[in-house]
């Protein structure tokens, strides 16, 4: 292929994800390594009353010529990070100057651990329940599959705020799990203990992905050679036998695929986690960006977070990654 049509094919995209992720991504870096405040000046003001007139002396934020407020920024490097990850308390430029404490420790720690939790369980579970609804739907007769298939796709259809609010609406205090509970006599508040809370958050996770995987097991159980197939059940084998041994290594492939965008999206957990407990007794690495922003506005402090989180995505991925990449190599 000549450079020219290589070009014409590739340049295109490879602007689009320059403008679109890479230079986000470069800024967000920089944001998070260094510290801006407003330039402060003294102004000194007249004020005229009955008793006579004084000269008040007073700051103020000092404005550019299109009446923008001055900002100073200093680079602080890796500090931001220190004070998430609780080794250190740093300075914030501000008019009062102010220092933030390195009570980061506990809340990252907090929300890595149940990030990793919810990854680790969600996981397996979403992985199972795909591969049982998509081999019980591969069992139906054709009449019947367009509807379930369509039923089985609107947990991953609907929007994860809309679904985090309808699990919630189910499980709140006067809502219809807790009134059946009630009616045999169990009483849960599912929003107001801490592992009820954790346990909702995972439960929706299952609900909502597990659809995906279905859907992608099953456009892979109809790629499954036929041939193999009848090789193995007239040798033989039992329906256990040819699961295990036929159709589980041709879906390998798209169970890979299908862990690598869990993990990603996982690890990026943030909707269940707003919707339904607002980060009391969960929360998670997104989360805490959140909460960064929110309650400290600090938009640089939350960029080290942002950067954190892509950098605990990339250890996640990393074992995957180099597995698939080994596969292809030998492959050839």
């Amino acid at each position: 292929m000549k450079l020219a049509t290589f070009l014409k094919f590739t340049l295109p995209s490879a602007v689009t994800m320059a403008v679109l992720l890479a230079l986000p991504l470069l800024m967000t870096i920089w944001l998070s390594v260094v510290n801006c405040s407003p330039v402060l000046e003294l102004q000194k003001t007249e004020q005229t009353g009955p008793f006579g007139s004084h000269v008040v002396t007073a700051q103020r934020f000092k404005v550019d010529a299109n009446g923008q407020a001055l900002k100073s920024c200093q680079f602080v490097g890796f500090d931001f990070y220190k004070n998430i990850l609780g080794i250190q308390s740093i300075s914030v430029a501000d008019p009062v100057d102010q220092k933030l404490p390195t009570d980061g420790h506990n809340e990252f720690l907090s929300a890595l651990s149940f990030t990793l939790l919810y990854t680790a369980v969600t996981t397996p579970f979403i992985l199972f329940i795909g591969l049982v609804l998509a081999l019980v739907t591969q069992k139906i007769s054709d009449r019947f599959k367009g509807l379930v298939i369509s039923m089985a796709l609107l947990p991953f259809i609907i929007t994860p705020v809309v679904g985090a609010l309808a699990i919630k609406w189910l499980f709140r205090d006067d809502g219809l799990v807790f009134n059946l509970l009630s009616h045999v006599g169990v009483q849960i508040y599912w929003m107001s203990e801490a592992w009820s809370a954790k346990l909702l958050v995972i439960f929706y996770g299952v609900w909502h992905v597990s659809p995906f995987a279905f859907i992608v097991l099953y456009a892979g159980l109809q790629g499954v050679p036929q041939d193999s197939l009848e090789a193995a059940r007239l040798d033989g084998a039992s329906k256990l036998q040819v699961l295990w041994f036929v159709t589980l290594p041709h879906l390998a492939p798209l169970t890979i695929f299908i862990t690598l965008i869990h993990l990603m999206d996982s690890y990026r957990v943030f909707e269940p986690i707003l919707v339904l407990t607002q980060g009391v007794f969960t929360t998670s690495v997104q989360f805490l960006t959140y909460s960064i922003l929110l309650d400290e506005s600090n938009p640089y402090k939350a960029s080290a977070a942002s950067v954190l989180t892509l950098v605990g995505i990339g250890f996640l991925l990393a074992p995957l990654l180099k597995r698939t990449w080994s596969e292809q190599r030998n492959a050839r």
